[in-house]
């Protein structure tokens, strides 16, 4: 894991494909979509545990987020797991995009979530 400034690098293959997990720009952070693998409720337990990390680098938790896109294989699968997203949301409620896709980057993904954090001056 690296944090350099602005840039938040989690894994080093997002050097060789040139991106980065999270960007800071002003008081806006993005982060790239983070994917899961295997059964859904598994896939969503790590990518919304990654995603809490990430967050947190940036002394950030899932109320400073404004916007998640979320994409899966199987859209039926996330909603039946929605619980889990929960646990990490609370009653905060971002505004957001759920879509079913036919596959992701790496085959073996069924679920991928972007977020967009807000960071407020005092932070």
């Amino acid at each position: 894991m690296e944090k350099n400034g602005k840039v938040f690098h989690l894994n080093p293959g997002e050097k060789e494909w040139n991106y980065a997990q999270a960007y800071r720009s002003g008081n806006m952070l993005y982060i790239s979509g983070t994917v899961g693998n295997g059964d859904m409720d598994k896939a969503m337990e790590r990518v919304y545990k990654t995603l809490e990390l990430t967050l947190k680098k940036y002394n950030l938790d899932f109320t400073h987020v404004v916007k998640e896109n979320l994409y899966a294989k199987d859209i039926e699968a996330v909603t039946k797991h929605k619980a889990i997203r929960e646990k990490y949301y609370g009653t905060h409620n971002p505004a957001a995009t759920w879509v079913e896709v036919a596959r992701l980057l790496d085959n073996e993904s069924v679920l991928e979530v972007e977020l967009i954090a807000e960071i407020k001056k005092t932070e």
